[in-house]
């Protein structure tokens, strides 16, 4: 006798409405989590490279100084094209961040523009190539980062006419302002209004959110060892001076 199994088969059941809707709703809390995560790690992501460029920017400084007798890049030197080489006049010369890019490329061997750049910087030129080139025994600035009129070439502010006597706390290079005379970052500037990079000349760089409200407040130093929230007051003046008589004089790309 033969016994036969009877096999039924089971019908294949698709999701219900309300299962739909419960996986759409996890995935857009997920999303709603993880997007502004990944935007927030993007973004340290992007202030961990300029910190890494402004310390190569502090390190070549400080090469050029060993070799210039203790002083920084000044607005007395600028770049010969002809020779491909810096030249000190002794006097005052209208020179810009470019000019110190150059400095530090001819003179201490910082010659990569993208380190100029910031990811965040929406407004300066493209960076690529080296900031001078030599073509055939014809020397020129890289045209990447000069500036072209209503722009602004580079990602960073420095302070010239600098000595290596003056106080570490003194700023040398900072995430570019709008108005470097003011006591905060605007809008308009590399991370809008929500701080920025300062670089001191003892090779510490620091992100701030705000330098302070008041003078009082302030998170710098000027001349005198009293607070301020001015980078500009930071890096002496003809009434405060930094020891030595120091006076900084802040230079930006054009715009």
């Amino acid at each position: 006798m033969t016994t036969h199994t009877l096999r039924t088969k089971t019908a294949k059941k698709g999701f219900t409405l309300i299962e739909l809707l419960t996986v759409i709703a996890i995935i857009a809390i997920l999303s709603a989590i993880l997007i502004p995560t990944v935007g927030q790690m993007r973004e340290t992501a992007r202030r961990t490279k300029d910190i890494n460029n402004l310390r190569q920017i502090v390190n070549a400084s400080l090469i050029f100084a060993s070799q210039n007798g203790e002083m920084l890049p000044s607005s007395t030197h600028y770049f010969d094209a002809t020779t491909g080489r810096l030249v000190n006049t002794g006097g005052t010369v209208d020179g810009t961040n470019e000019e110190v890019a150059a400095a530090l490329a001819v003179g201490a061997g910082l010659n990569e523009v993208a380190i100029w750049k910031s990811d965040s910087d929406a407004s300066a030129t493209t960076a690529t190539g080296t900031v001078v080139f030599n073509n055939g025994g014809t020397y020129a600035l890289n045209a990447t980062i000069i500036s072209d009129a209503g722009t602004r070439g580079l990602s960073y502010d420095y302070v010239t006419d600098l000595i290596l006597s003056v106080p570490s706390t003194t700023p040398l290079a900072f995430t570019r302002m709008e108005t470097p005379t003011s006591s905060d970052w605007a809008v308009t500037d590399v991370y809008g209004d929500k701080g920025g990079h300062i670089a001191f000349v003892g090779g510490n760089v620091a992100w701030y959110t705000s330098l302070g409200t008041t003078a009082a407040t302030g998170v710098l130093v000027d001349g005198n060892g009293a607070s301020t929230n001015l980078i500009s007051d930071a890096i002496g003046t003809a009434t405060t001076p930094l020891p030595g008589g120091v006076e900084g004089n802040i230079k930006e790309a054009d715009f």
